[in-house]
């Protein structure tokens, strides 16, 4: 059964650093069920109307800070320290899975539309 999100429908941004690579990358997050997720990948509808999280790996697992909503901010959040690169990959190794908490295709569905980054 799919459920709809309880809450804001907006992309957050989290500046992260994966294992291996230099520059430093912004990932899409959201809120749910109370908490801040990352969501790297998404899976579209066939009619591109609405998306579903491939993964959610929640922020709370990593060491992070807020930044202040200011117009020169990158991101709402940022990630201190490297994230394992795993947790990107296709296939999401079990052990690493466990050790931080990722869903593996949620039954969260979101509206196209309502998908965005503030402005």
């Amino acid at each position: 059964m799919t459920q709809a999100m309880e809450e804001p429908k907006r992309l957050l941004r989290v500046a992260l650093y994966k294992e291996g690579t230099s520059p430093m990358e912004i990932c899409a997050a959201m809120r749910h069920a109370g908490e801040i997720w990352l969501v790297p990948d998404w899976i579209r509808s066939p009619r591109g109307r609405s998306a579903k999280p491939l993964r959610m790996i929640p922020l709370s697992k990593f060491p992070h800070k807020k930044f202040p909503p200011t117009s020169e901010a990158f991101a709402d959040y940022a990630i201190d320290g490297v994230v394992p690169k795993g947790l990107f990959d296709r296939r999401v190794p079990p052990v690493l899975s466990a050790a931080f908490g990722v869903l593996e295709r949620p039954a969260v569905r979101v509206q196209m539309g309502l998908l965005h980054y503030p402005s």
